[in-house]
């Protein structure tokens, strides 16, 4: 287990290896329940728990998407790249709203403003992208219509192993592994969708 935040009546453990969050009800701390599972992310660090949006921010090490944000319905809804920090460890959320993380390459702790948003805010999915299926086996077409946009994929650990240009859709016909993926797709405007996908 890594990564340990508490928030209202409960506390919230971040699994390294079974990509899941749980949490404690206080003060018995005896029942472990699931809070979220981290489709797409593996190697935890460390977690940040915002109760009162039930998202959790959680940092993985050797990864593209260092930060990554997620509900309880188990879908990553933010995430915060390595052009801004390179290698998160500890974080944690002050009562003015604000994300602290360590950086243990840049030596630094950075404070990092969540109202303003990392990927666009309030566009986050404000992108229509529709896959031709999901979950998917061979090939999956994403659909952005009339759009030109960039796309990049991300394996379960996080790695890169994917990026293109496109305008409209885009077919993935790639002899990867089976195993979950994440797409982001951003347009020319800087709005993001973000997809978990999954390749069977």
């Amino acid at each position: 287990m890594t990564g340990l935040s508490a928030s209202g009546n409960y506390v919230f453990l971040g699994s390294r290896n079974q990509n899941r969050v749980y949490y404690y009800t206080l003060p018995g701390v005896t029942t472990r329940k699931d809070f979220t599972y981290l489709l797409g992310f593996a190697m935890t660090c460390d977690i940040a728990m915002n109760a009162a949006d039930s998202l959790v921010w959680v940092a993985s090490e050797n990864t593209s998407l260092t930060i990554k944000c997620y509900d309880t319905n188990n879908t990553m809804v933010d995430y915060i790249g390595t052009d801004l920090v390179t290698n998160a460890r500890g974080m944690a959320l002050d009562p003015s709203g604000y994300l602290w993380v360590s950086d243990i390459d840049a030596d630094k702790i950075y404070q990092i403003d969540l109202t303003e948003g990392i990927e666009e805010g309030s566009s986050i999915q404000g992108l229509n992208v529709v896959p031709s299926a999901n979950p998917f086996s061979g090939a999956v077409t994403i659909q952005a219509p009339g759009v030109n946009a960039s796309i990049a994929i991300f394996d379960m650990h996080g790695r890169q192993i994917e990026t293109d240009n496109f305008q409209g859709s885009w077919t993935w016909n790639s002899s990867a592994p089976a195993g979950n993926y994440v797409f982001v797709v951003r347009d020319d405007q800087g709005a993001t969708a973000i997809l978990d996908m999954v390749k069977i």
